[in-house]
């Protein structure tokens, strides 16, 4: 019950805390995030080089593989000659991984003293510092009972008279509120003695491990820059290294000449598709998506819109033409194919020597690589028959809607087979299994009639129906 009053007095007005407390709070909670942010940024630190040498280390190998010479082919339907390696860039890139290596081996064991040095002793001070988060929250709860019970004996002083059951409440709340005065000052008391030698250790240890992340830093690039100047000394490289624009422009002038040498006299190289497609892809129409080859497979144009609606002739009334039968509307739905079905019938290329047999030695053209993927399929003789097959075996239509003729009154009910909107005013729209009140009727089903429909009256063709209850 204590835990619950007090989770509610959070929520009402507080009042603040004695000033000296209230620095001591937020000197120990400053003390407290900031051991965190050096703990978590050590880490990142110590982290990112790692990486670094990591990274490096597998760079001077990759150099190294790119120079190292390739064995002779022994087939000689190749006549172009080999280029020897010359020893000297041999020896430089030995060299290069020669230095990496050292420096990988000599830079990981300063790396592993930043847990040593900083993340390990800001670690344990922060460790140590937080039994004094209970010895806070335990203030905290004594201050929540004191503003609780001062709260209720203020709440009964108010009123202007008190019953005998009042006073009574009203002695045994300010006597609740004379232990909890005590125990809060009690508890403000144990901060002011607790804190701040405690905050003081905290931050006096801040300068020792951001003055060990200043030297390791320093050892770390002293003894990078150093290996790689000394090689670059040996080796007759500059150091320290020209502007970015003259490494540029000298990169330039001895790989151009390479790469148009590799793209004109390899092959599989000049007349792949890496050197003649353009790098920039094309803008993607709505709809449209790129396969793995980044060709568009074009499938929101082959997709077929809804069959329009029929536009219906104006007539004279006593002739109006019945609506188009339900068969129509089977007929215009595009018939779902199978998934051996789904892919396009491709013609074989005009220069090439195959011919479709039974195609009687004619072919279309070969067609664009933009055609091939956008053009309709033209299905073959036997796929046009084997649907015209599979359509028939579907539900039997309906037949024709016949024209209005004179009627007169018989059946009773008809129940609708199929749905009927209307087609003009007057016209009793219905659904598939209504049952309807014939009011007029003619002697024949291929006619118009007259019927009643959930209180709505109108005209409806008769052949849409089955006749009986």
């Amino acid at each position: 019950m204590m835990k619950v009053q007090r989770r509610f007095g959070k929520l009402l007005s507080r009042t603040a805390d004695e000033s000296q407390v209230a620095v001591l709070l937020k000197d120990f909670d400053d003390a407290d995030k900031l051991l965190a942010k050096i703990i978590d940024a050590s880490k990142s630190w110590r982290d990112g080089w790692r990486t670094i040498l990591s990274t490096q280390w597998k760079l001077v190998n990759e150099v190294q593989g790119i120079y190292s010479p390739i064995p002779a082919e022994s087939d000689t339907q190749f006549e172009r000659e080999y280029a020897v390696t010359p020893e000297t860039t041999l020896q430089r890139t030995a060299a290069l991984r020669n230095v990496y290596e050292e420096l990988r081996t000599d830079l990981l064991a300063e790396v592993n003293l930043i847990d040593a040095r900083i993340i390990r002793p800001a670690m344990d001070a922060k460790d140590s510092i937080q039994p004094l988060k209970k010895v806070i929250k335990k203030r905290e709860d004594k201050k929540l009972d004191f503003e609780r019970y001062r709260g209720r004996v203020d709440t009964m002083n108010k009123k202007s008279k008190l019953s005998e059951r009042d006073t009574v409440s009203l002695a045994k709340a300010e006597r609740e509120l004379e232990r909890a005065t005590e125990e809060y000052h009690v508890a403000d008391d144990r901060l002011k003695s607790k804190l701040p030698p405690v905050v003081a250790a905290t931050f006096s240890i801040v300068p020792h491990l951001l003055s060990s992340q200043i030297l390791i830093q320093n050892t770390l690039l002293a003894q990078y820059y150093t290996g790689v100047h000394h090689y670059c000394l040996d080796h007759e490289f500059p150091s320290p290294a020209p502007p970015m624009q003259e490494v540029i422009a000298a990169w330039d002038a001895e790989f151009r000449p390479v790469q148009r040498e590799i793209e004109t006299g390899i092959n599989c190289v000049s007349s792949g598709k890496g050197v003649r497609q353009p790098m920039k892809l094309e803008d993607q129409t709505h709809g449209s998506t790129l396969t793995g080859m980044n060709i568009r497979n074009g499938m929101a144009q082959k997709r077929l819109a809804a069959p329009p609606v029929p536009q219906k002739a104006a007539i004279a009334p006593a002739a109006r033409a019945l609506p188009p039968s339900p068969s129509a509307a089977i007929t215009a739905k595009p018939i779902p194919a199978s998934p051996s079905s789904s892919l396009m019938v491709l013609s074989p290329p005009a220069d090439s020597g195959y011919h479709t047999p039974g195609a009687g030695g004619s072919h279309s053209p070969a067609a664009t690589r933009a055609e091939y993927f956008v053009r309709d399929r033209l299905p073959s003789s036997s796929s046009a028959s084997s649907t015209v097959a599979s359509a028939a075996a579907k539900k039997k239509p309906p037949p024709p809607v016949p024209v209005k003729r004179s009627s007169s009154s018989a059946v009773t009910y008809v129940t609708a087979l199929y749905n009927f909107d209307g087609e003009n005013d007057g016209d009793l729209a219905f659904r598939e299994g209504d049952r309807i009140r014939v009011t007029k009727k003619s002697e024949s089903m291929n006619d118009w009639w007259e019927g009643e429909l959930e209180g709505r009256q109108g005209a409806f063709p008769a052949n849409y129906c089955q006749v009986g209850s």
